[in-house]
């Protein structure tokens, strides 16, 4: 296995503490897939055939509608799992897309190897399975929430969620350590760009965000939990 890749594997929570011998199954059954920023991964006819590990970089999952609508399904960073885990909530493979937001390097499994991986270490298909499980979780309770709750409470739990994922502590809040465009929240919401742009103004002159070089510093975080009602 080359030093690189093994290098990006050990600090990955889900293959910490494999032997020499099961890094060796990884190394054999999977290579690297290099992607540039806004490159594609198309899922339609291929999700079936790969899983993908994201060593460092960061994934937006996008299912398209028939009439053109684009739905941020999550947003995954270094360390998770990429391919298993959109089957479920999209019922199906078509229309759905992933994006690189910028440099991304992942790990490509053939979906025979990642099954036999998982055969011959049972502690890594727990660990994934309870990875695939918290994230489909979050991904339902976001699409629940589209049917339930107003744009304000939809948009501070969004910005709550990316805050736990990608925040960086700092003494005046806590920086979403993220370049997201208005368009891409909304689409993480289902709502208007228009709309997420005016909320977005409305929060920040009530002094709970900034605004820092394209990212969102929450600077209430408190005040914008009891939004979300959390």
């Amino acid at each position: 296995m080359h030093d690189s890749k093994l290098w990006y594997l050990k600090r990955m929570d889900i293959f910490s503490g494999l032997t020499p011998d099961e890094y060796a199954v990884i190394d054999r059954g999977s290579r690297s897939l290099s992607l540039k920023k806004r490159a594609l991964l198309p899922y339609r006819g291929t999700a079936g055939d790969a899983v993908y590990f994201i060593k460092y970089g960061r994934i937006k999952v996008i299912r398209t509608s028939p009439d053109g609508r684009a739905l941020i399904l999550d947003i995954l960073g270094a360390g998770t799992l990429l391919g298993e885990l959109v089957r479920e909530p999209a019922g199906d493979d078509e229309g759905v897309t992933a994006e690189a937001m910028e440099e991304t390097l992942l790990c490509m499994m053939q979906r025979d190897n990642f099954d036999h991986l998982m055969e011959l270490v049972p502690k890594l298909s727990t660990r994934i399975t309870k990875l695939c499980g918290l994230r489909l979780k979050r991904v339902q309770n976001r699409l629940v929430d589209m049917l339930y709750c107003s744009v304000e409470v939809r948009l501070a739990r969004a910005l709550l969620n990316l805050a736990e994922e990608f925040g960086v502590s700092l003494p005046d809040g806590i920086l979403i350590d993220l370049r997201l465009t208005h368009n891409e929240l909304a689409g993480l919401i289902a709502s208007t760009r228009e709309t997420v742009s005016a909320m977005l103004m409305e929060l920040h002159k009530r002094g709970l965000l900034e605004f820092r070089r394209h990212r969102i510093l929450l600077v209430q975080p408190m005040k914008l939990a009891a939004i979300a009602g959390r």
